[in-house]
C-alpha cells in the first residue's frame, strides 16, 4: 500500500504534465486555424482535456483549460472585439476560482507584486525601449492601427488620451496576470522551471496576436514571442507581476502615443 501511495501522486502529476502541454499546445495553434473544421475539432478536445482536468482536480491543467475554453466558448457567440473576448474569458476564470480553492493553487495569488526600485526601473526602461521599437514598426505599417483611429475619430483628442491611459494599464494588468502569471505560473507547477516553461508561456501570449490586436501576422507574433520571453524573465528574476506590469504598461502607453500623434496628425 505504502508503494500506491506513492506512485500515485507521481502519476497523476505525471498525467496533468501531460495535459498542461496538450492544452498549452492547443492554445498556441488554434489561432492559426485556416479551416472550421480545424477550429471545431481543436475546441472539442480542448473541452475533453479542461473537462478531465476539472473532474481530476488538476489545478495547473484547469486553470490553462478554462481559459482556453472560455474563449473558445465566447467566440462561438460572435462578440468583438476579440480582446472583450479575452478579458469575458479572464471573468470566467476568477469566478471559478473564487469558488473552487483548490484551482487557486497555482495561481499568482501571493507576493506577485513584489519587486523593488531597481527592478522595476529595468521594467520601465525595457517598456520603454519596446514601446520605441514598436512606434518604428507601425510607421511603416500604418494599417495596424488603422482600427483604432477609425473607431476614434470622432473623439475628442482628451477623451483618446484618457481611455487610452485606462486601456494601456488595465491591458497590462490583466495580460500579465494571465500570461506571466497563471500559465506561467501553472507550467512552472508541473514541468521544470527554466527555458521550456518560458518559451511556451511567450509562445501562446504571442499566438494570440496572430488573428487580432496591434500586433498581428507573422512579423507581429515574432515581435510579440520577444517580448513575451523577456516579460517572463521579469517575473521570474523579480519573483512577482509589478516587474512585467510596469513593463507591459510604458509599452502600450507608448502605442497610445503613436496613435495620438497619427490622430493629432
Amino acid at each position: 500500500m505504502q508503494n500506491v501511495n506513492v506512485m500515485g501522486p507521481r502519476t497523476d502529476r505525471r498525467t496533468e504534465a501531460v495535459v498542461v502541454v496538450l492544452l498549452t499546445g492547443l492554445a498556441t495553434v488554434l489561432p492559426f486555424a485556416w479551416s472550421a473544421s480545424m477550429l471545431v475539432a481543436g475546441g472539442i478536445a480542448a473541452v475533453l482535456l479542461a473537462t478531465i482536468a476539472m473532474v481530476r482536480k488538476m489545478p495547473a491543467a484547469s486553470s490553462i483549460g478554462l481559459l482556453l475554453v472560455a474563449f473558445l466558448l465566447l467566440g462561438v457567440t460572435g462578440l468583438r472585439p476579440k480582446r472583450l473576448l479575452f478579458g469575458l474569458a479572464v471573468v470566467v476564470y476568477m469566478v471559478a476560482a473564487s469558488r473552487l480553492p483548490w484551482l487557486r493553487e497555482v495561481a499568482p495569488w501571493r507576493r506577485v507584486w513584489s519587486c523593488n526600485s531597481r527592478q522595476g526601473a529595468v521594467g520601465a526602461v525595457f517598456g520603454l525601449v519596446a514601446g520605441l521599437v514598436l512606434w518604428a514598426w507601425y510607421e511603416g505599417r500604418p494599417e495596424n492601427l488603422a482600427d483604432i483611429i477609425d473607431l476614434t475619430r470622432d473623439w475628442s483628442i482628451w477623451t483618446l488620451a484618457s481611455v487610452g491611459v485606462l486601456a494601456a494599464v488595465v491591458n497590462a494588468v490583466v495580460e500579465e496576470a494571465v500570461y506571466r502569471g497563471i500559465v506561467k505560473d501553472s507550467l512552472e507547477s508541473v514541468l521544470r522551471p527554466g527555458s521550456t516553461t518560458l518559451v511556451l508561456q511567450a509562445a501562446v501570449f504571442a499566438a494570440l496576436h496572430f488573428p487580432s490586436g496591434i500586433l498581428q501576422g507573422l512579423a507581429g507574433v515574432g515581435l510579440a514571442f520577444l517580448y513575451g520571453l523577456v516579460l517572463g524573465l521579469l517575473r521570474r528574476r523579480s519573483g512577482g507581476l509589478a516587474v512585467p506590469v510596469i513593463a507591459h504598461t510604458v509599452t502600450d502607453l507608448v502605442i497610445v502615443g503613436a496613435v495620438l500623434a497619427r490622430f493629432a496628425a
